[in-house]
């Protein structure tokens, strides 16, 4: 009975033994399953969708050769939307004959012109819109660098003219999210594209089986052993016999005693046997013992063993909530990567003074901002108004408008830096939009460091965002509560009537201030308390003007008008009963010479800007004000406050 114990505990070892070594040999599964394509065509681009991942359990990779071989994730509807004017594949999975299928989609065309374009102006010309929108038809692009992808990864061309590299981009997309697989836009889409998903090669029962089978082994040998001692103390004299596995001890010694003691032939060919015996279980028992051992050290991996906490996490998981509210367009990883390029670009822009390397990124009153200060610094190395850096460093403050068309708009605040040698300072010291104080980018009064204020607007699917007006904050600003980032804000009309002021006048009745002075009716509207502006522009400057000519003797006449500028003004709601209002105010400083002998001179600056030069009759200095305003709503019974301006000379003309 003994050995069968020992017997059944050894081949139920040699089959858990058997099983945990097999689960990470024999029993395994492939270590990748793969589903190839052949995208032999045309098209420039093809898509998956995310849902396509899932039919096959396993980390998703896309496999694509070529050497201008290009992968993005991005939102399903960014994605579609990117890919509706061009021809594209789209590529689905078939589990059944393990591979992926491809279906053309031809690009979508405009059949008319949008309603807001036709006007009865140009009727002729929206009449034949619809003819012409085919011909004029949006040429392939290549989709690297576009703000839409969360994430994307390419072999550039530069230094690659073979065709057998290989792009390997695993991907974790989910519901709602594609993979745009493509080259360069001009070429097609590489032929050599796959589906690959690395299967895991965790066995959470071998390491039980490994262990369990040592310790049977060992129970079982130590069984074996007892049975073997209970049989040699059954052989010979019982006389003397004491302590534990005397048996067995006997056969390593015991033997010689009984040899000289009695030199009976039986009994010394007895002993011989045993003798023999035993060392053939020793050779046997050795190495099972070393195969023992190393099994159990094999097992101390953790994808040997069940896990018992991380399964449970994902189980638990909260399912997302639909919710009718329209989608936030950009993730945080988006949008920080948007503010970097965007910093990029002002700070190679400042640093060469070339407002073309501008164009990418900016537009509108933040591009004639700087193209009039490149220009004027261009001519003038001495003129000292310089404006701040855009550093990358966020300062936690944004607004990202909800939609799933264009444009988009962004507000997002940043720090800023006078130079290269502190712009790393500028990073570690911003903490709060309402970090440096700022009114301004005059060179008398523009503080050195200020917090920045920008809009950014995507106009479609095809571009990237540009920003549109850049802010100075005014110090010790608190800025309006405002919902996280994640959740969204809405872009709010500019004949909204809940405010204090409709977010279109603002503008409007700020330069009717800046013209008239705080006496006038519009200032009523506004907490001029803090308003700075007011004393180095508009009625106030112009007054100060007149007296010192006048102080001279001279007959020259000041004057000034202000009226909003011609970009749209932004209003995005704080979500807490008010918006931020971001417009521009241009004023027109103007000098006449009033038919007197004193005439205004053109200095440096006048000729960089329009060519004018000497003495004129008249002058007339734009200077463009981009402002941000708190305006309130009629609830909240409080006044517009200006959060932020920055001034720029911008034009001249006589």
């Amino acid at each position: 009975m003994r050995y069968v114990l020992a017997i059944a505990a050894l081949v139920l070892s040699g089959v858990m033994l058997i099983l945990g070594i097999g689960q990470r040999t024999f029993l395994a599964g492939p270590a990748e399953i793969s589903f190839p394509v052949d995208t032999q065509s045309e098209a420039g681009y093809a898509v998956v969708d995310g849902a396509e991942f899932a039919k096959v359990t396993g980390q998703a990779n896309v496999v694509v050769k070529g050497s201008q071989a290009f992968v993005a994730t991005g939102a399903t509807r960014d994605v579609e939307a990117w890919l509706e004017p061009f021809l594209h594949a789209e590529l689905s999975v078939d589990t059944r004959q393990q591979r992926l299928l491809s279906g053309l989609v031809a690009a979508a065309v405009v059949t008319e012109a949008p309603a807001a374009e036709a006007t009865e102006a140009d009727g002729a010309a929206a009449d034949t819109g619809a003819a012409g929108t085919e011909a004029d038809e949006l040429a392939p692009m290549d989709p690297r660098g576009s703000d839409l992808w969360l994430e994307e990864r390419g072999i550039d061309e530069a230094g690659s003219d073979t065709e057998t590299e290989t792009l390997r981009v695993p991907v974790a997309v989910t519901a709602g999210q594609s993979v745009l697989i493509a080259s360069d836009g001009e070429n097609p889409v590489p032929s050599d594209v796959s589906l690959v998903w690395v299967q895991d090669r965790a066995t959470p029962w071998a390491g039980p089986l490994l262990v369990g089978g040592g310790i049977l082994a060992v129970v079982g040998g130590v069984l074996y052993l007892l049975a073997v001692d209970h049989d040699r103390r059954g052989l010979g004299p019982r006389r003397g016999r004491r302590g534990p596995l005397q048996g067995i001890r006997n056969m390593f010694g015991g033997g010689k005693r009984r040899s000289r003691s009695d030199s009976g032939a039986p009994l010394a060919r007895e002993a011989a046997i045993s003798t023999t015996r035993i060392r053939a279980r020793r050779r046997v028992a050795l190495p099972a013992l070393a195969v023992v051992a190393a099994v159990g050290l094999s097992g101390c991996s953790a994808n040997y063993w069940p896990d018992l906490t991380g399964g449970q996490s994902e189980e638990t998981a909260t399912p997302p909530t639909s919710s009718s509210a329209a989608p936030v367009p950009v993730t945080d990883a988006q949008l920080d990567r948007i503010v970097e390029r965007v910093a990029t670009v002002a700070g190679e822009g400042d640093e060469t003074l070339d407002a073309a390397v501008l164009e990418p990124r900016f537009s509108g009153d933040a591009l004639a901002q700087r193209t009039a200060n490149y220009t004027i610094r261009g001519a003038d190395p001495a003129y000292a108004v310089v404006p701040p850096r855009i550093t990358a460093e966020g300062l936690d403050y944004e607004l990202v408008q909800s939609t799933e068309s264009w444009p988009r708009t962004l507000f997002v605040t940043v720090a800023s830096s006078t130079s290269d040698a502190d712009a790393d300072s500028a990073e570690s010291d911003a903490d709060s939009a309402d970090a440096e104080p700022t009114e301004g980018a005059t060179a008398e009064d523009a503080p050195s460091s200020p917090s920045l204020a920008m809009i950014l607007t995507q106009e479609n699917p095809h571009e990237n965002y540009h920003v549109s007006r850049v802010i100075a904050l005014r110090g010790g600003i608190s800025m309006p509560q405002a919902a996280p980032a994640e959740e969204g804000t809405a872009l709010l009309a500019n004949d909204l009537e809940t405010f204090v002021m409709p977010p279109g006048e603002v503008g409007t009745a700020f330069a009717q201030v800046l013209q008239s002075g705080p006496d006038s009716e519009e200032a009523k509207a506004f907490d001029l308390s803090t308003a700075t502006i007011l004393e180095n522009y508009g009625l106030t400057r112009t007054q100060a003007d007149q007296a010192t000519s006048d102080g001279k003797g001279q007959t020259m006449l000041y004057s000034v008008t202000a009226r909003q500028g011609d970009e749209r003004p932004v209003a995005l709601s704080t979500g807490v009963g008010g918006a931020l209002v971001a417009t521009t105010v241009i004023e027109e400083q103007i000098i006449d010479s009033n038919g007197g002998r004193f005439k205004p001179q053109a200095s440096a600056i006048m000729t960089a800007l329009s060519g004018l030069s000497g003495e004129q009759d008249r002058i007339v200095q734009e200077v463009a004000h981009q402002l941000l305003f708190f305006v309130p709503s009629k609830t909240q019974g409080t006044q517009i406050e200006l959060l932020g301006v920055t001034s720029e000379l911008v034009g001249m003309r006589n």
